[in-house]
């Protein structure tokens, strides 16, 4: 039987994204220090930090008001002593398949309760509460119904409701698990951002007004950098199952009516990238390919964006585009 967690802390200073996972950003500063450079999307301006310094919120997962002092930062900080192992080795051999069932749990828990502890979650949390106790009150709710109707603790706080929702991922990793996992890398010279708010997600099917972003939605992507160089992907089963009938059909072509190959399609360049994705192997991925998974970090992050090198020519063209990114996405109604 596991020993209770003791949730009293005195440490104030809680990181949104581990310490350790910042690391893998960063560039030997002066003395013992590693040197990061953020973006602050709210400002405009670009600066440099350390990972120590990065994503700092103070008394960001106390439970205010309790007596004891209770936090979720020691339970946080367990989650992140059984993922950093896990992720260090998988920066060491890059190879997906060599994970062990262990280690496949540890990790998909660190991205669940990642996904969820952010200053970005929160405010969209908030931001969806606020946004459904106006519609409720345009139609003559009182504030107790409110409250009542939306699940809100007695004063109506949302952090409340994003601490709750912060422990309760069990459906969110079991989803995470039923996903095929993939690791991207990228050269150096075109390294990853990673930002305040680092699992991404992407669709390339539209459900029209239902949405295409939930982790059980068919064809949902899911993205975290692990590095500069390396990015956990977790794919929806139907995309593979897609590109399995693709290889099968070139496979055919190629046996039966190679004639029929347009010269174009280059088949066998085609093959070696299906067999990537069919056997999950290392994926090397070219700077457009790069860029665009940049860009959903910018588009995620709640306000910063960090990087090894200080170059954010890309937000700041992203921001000039639209101001839509000076935040986090948001719920709309």
């Amino acid at each position: 039987m596991s020993n209770p967690v003791n949730l009293q802390t005195d440490v104030v200073r809680q990181h949104t994204v581990p310490r350790f996972l910042l690391k893998h950003f960063s560039t030997p500063g002066k003395g013992k220090r590693l040197r990061l450079y953020a973006f602050d999307k709210a400002s405009g301006r670009a600066y440099a930090t350390t990972p120590d310094d990065a994503t700092v919120r103070n008394t960001f997962y106390n439970l205010d008001n309790h007596p004891d002092r209770l936090s979720l930062e020691p339970l946080l900080g367990i989650y992140e002593n059984h993922a950093a192992p896990v992720i260090a080795a998988l920066l060491e051999h890059r190879d997906i398949r060599r994970l062990t069932e262990d280690e496949r749990y540890k990790l998909a828990v660190f991205v669940a309760v990642q996904r969820a502890r952010t200053f970005g979650e929160e405010q969209r949390i908030s931001g969806m509460i606020s946004g459904l106790a106006a519609k409720l009150a345009a139609i003559g709710a009182t504030k107790e119904q409110t409250e009542e109707a939306l699940g809100l603790p007695t004063g109506g706080e949302s952090r409340e409701i994003f601490l709750q929702a912060l422990v309760q991922q069990v459906s969110h990793i079991e989803h995470l698990l039923t996903k095929d996992w993939y690791l991207l890398e990228t050269a150096p010279e075109h390294p990853f951002y990673v930002s305040d708010n680092p699992v991404v997600m992407k669709n390339s099917n539209d459900f029209g007004p239902y949405g295409n972003l939930g982790l059980a939605v068919r064809g949902i992507e899911i993205y975290l950098p692990l590095s500069s160089t390396l990015m956990l992907a977790m794919y929806c089963p139907s995309i593979r199952e897609q590109l399995v009938r693709k290889k099968q059909q070139l496979h055919n072509l190629l046996a039966r009516a190679p004639h029929l190959i347009p010269r174009h399609m280059r088949p066998f360049e085609m093959l070696s990238h299906l067999n990537r994705f069919t056997d999950y192997l290392l994926m090397p991925l070219t700077p457009e390919h790069v860029t665009h998974y940049n860009a959903l970090q910018v588009e995620y992050a709640e306000q910063y964006v960090f990087r090894s090198e200080n170059d954010f020519s890309l937000v700041e063209r992203m921001l000039a585009g639209s101001e839509r990114y000076r935040t986090g996405p948001r719920f709309t109604f």
